[in-house]
């Protein structure tokens, strides 16, 4: 693989492993800003889900993003930033 592929790759990859915890850490917020208001009534209601299961379903939902954004973005990110350290040290010999 040409290393500008490899460089385009993990440039992709860390972008959306950025984005992803940006959406992660915004959802967090709305998350504590709109616990003890309408909008977690509401859902309550319209799904109906109590308040213990409500914080399941959003524990499960941070536990699922970092595990996609760890294992799925980030570690090969950093697998494509090795290969590209490897493929520059051997050109420079």
């Amino acid at each position: 693989m040409e290393i500008e592929k490899i460089i385009f790759f993990r440039n992709f990859l860390f972008k959306t492993f950025i984005i992803g915890v940006l959406f992660g850490f915004f959802y967090f917020i709305t998350s504590i800003i709109f616990w003890n208001t309408w909008l977690m009534s509401w859902i309550e209601r319209m799904f109906k889900v109590n308040d213990a299961e409500l914080g399941n379903l959003i524990l499960s939902f941070f536990s699922t993003l970092r595990i996609v954004l760890a294992f799925f973005l980030l570690a090969p990110c950093i697998a494509l930033h090795w290969m590209i350290k490897l493929k520059n040290r051997t050109t420079r010999l």
